[in-house]
């Protein structure tokens, strides 16, 4: 059984793969202006010709669409993205490069703002109801702002303003790994979008907390348990927390994903050089390469985030 839910699975993510990878190849062939019009006319003459070269090798545009896909598979198993036009480098190793910047941002504002929302919303959830819900105020009007405005606000008065934190990028320019105070820089810099970010990703999953507690309260079970004159620790803890942490899992599965496409948008916003500024300056430039790896590398992303915790919310239902 357990051994057809994981074949099930994988086969399941190999279409979804091959489907992010179909749409990858598709989408610069569709768009009106294809890449190679727009190299073909005044762009061409700050391209190198190598490079154009290089870029007309890997579209092939002589080739049928079949071949075109079966060179674009092969050069993807080789992590071959092509060339950006712009910066005149491999795809990958920018993307790499930016990457590294996203993850040193959202994985850290994903472990604190999930700590703080779970425990903010299951807390609240096994309070009275009365009181517990008079928490979920403020949390929706945070809710309802968008992320780049929260961004946009905190930059303009806490950064430019009171000048509390830099206002933008990831590091004073001209300082480099060998410098003094290198690593503390990164880190002040790193502050005011890590906040903005924690913010705004809390108030989604602590609502969704409190209200899967509040439900599992309900159910005849706890009751029973109640009833039965077991003690309140071990109903919240036994009956009610264990029961909410499928649901609490299915929620992370999700908040993994939007935490770094949020921390796009405050990436731009800051001026941080990861994938969202680096997204923000493909399309300013029509870097179609550059704009074609990043949309495959996060939806990579997404289908592997996805992946890893239905496997781990099948692991963690099988033990309890």
């Amino acid at each position: 059984m357990e051994q057809n839910f994981v074949l099930k699975t994988i086969v399941k993510y190999v279409i979804y793969l091959l489907v992010v990878v179909f749409i990858s190849f598709a989408l610069p062939r569709l768009i009106p202006g294809n890449p190679l019009f727009f190299l073909a006319g005044d762009y061409a003459t700050d391209v190198p010709s190598a490079l154009l070269k290089q870029f007309t090798a890997y579209y092939a545009p002589d080739l049928s669409l079949a071949e075109q896909f079966t060179l674009y598979l092969k050069n993807l198993a080789k992590l071959d993205l092509g060339y950006s036009f712009y910066y005149k480098t491999p795809v990958i190793d920018r993307i790499a490069g930016a990457f590294k910047w996203t993850m040193l941002l959202s994985i850290p504002s994903l472990l604190i703002s999930t700590t703080l929302a779970i425990w903010i919303g299951v807390r609240m959830g096994l309070e009275k109801q009365a009181r517990g819900a008079t928490f979920l105020v403020p949390l929706l009007a945070v809710q309802a702002v968008p992320t780049f405005l929260i961004a946009a606000l905190a930059q303009v008065f806490l950064g430019y303003k009171l000048h509390v934190f830099p206002a933008s990028g990831a590091y004073t320019p001209g300082i480099t790994a060998q410098s003094s105070g290198y690593a503390i820089d990164i880190l002040t810099h790193l502050l005011l979008p890590l906040i903005v970010l924690v913010v705004s990703e809390i108030p989604s999953t602590a609502i969704f907390a409190y209200n899967s507690t509040l439900r599992i309260k309900k159910e005849q079970y706890v009751s029973f348990a109640q009833y039965l004159g077991i003690s309140q620790d071990d109903v919240k803890q036994k009956f009610i927390i264990k029961n909410i942490m499928p649901e609490i899992l299915g929620k992370l599965s999700i908040q993994t994903i939007t935490c770094v496409t949020g921390s796009l948008f405050v990436e731009a916003v800051f001026s941080y050089p990861g994938l969202g500024t680096l997204l923000k300056q493909a399309t300013s430039y029509r870097d179609y390469p550059l704009m074609q790896g990043i949309l495959l590398v996060s939806c990579l992303y997404g289908i592997c985030v996805n992946f890893a915790f239905e496997l781990m919310l099948k692991m963690y239902t099988r033990t309890n």
